[in-house]
């Protein structure tokens, strides 16, 4: 053991331990890649049905700068899988930080593109119906 001082205070130093480099036990959303957590995760919400989903969404767009509304017909399983991952991944997140994340570009003609976020109305609607899994 080696002693030293931090101030007026001394302090007995530990041993360092054996840290383990082999194969960590387990895996995290990290170690898996997006696309596959995202469509396996949307799978399970519309297998488990537990999820609530609006009447509308065939008829909502993801966004203003979007022209159309999304030709698949589960994507509001996939959205609430990919909000789900950014929470977990990003904590403390709010309406605004999802919003700027599903940003995407607009199409202006002949003007140049520009950003715009994602509707937070659909993020509140995804986030209300994630809350009620719990």
């Amino acid at each position: 053991q080696f002693l030293y001082f931090i101030g007026r205070i001394m302090v007995a130093a530990k041993p360092a331990t054996k840290i383990n480099h082999g194969r960590r036990k387990g895996a995290t959303m990290r170690d898996v890649s997006a696309p596959k957590w995202i469509r396996a995760m949307a799978g399970h919400l519309k297998q488990s049905g537990k999820l609530f989903v609006p009447n509308c969404t065939e008829l909502m767009k993801q966004s203003h700068g979007n022209q159309r509304a999304p030709e698949n017909p589960d994507w509001y399983f996939y959205r609430a899988a990919s909000v789900l991952r950014h929470v977990y991944i990003h904590p403390g997140t709010g309406y605004g930080g999802l919003g700027k994340a599903y940003a995407i570009k607009k199409n202006n003609g002949s003007r140049p593109e520009k950003t715009v976020k994602a509707t937070r109305g659909l993020l509140h609607w995804v986030c209300r119906s994630l809350e009620g899994l719990k």
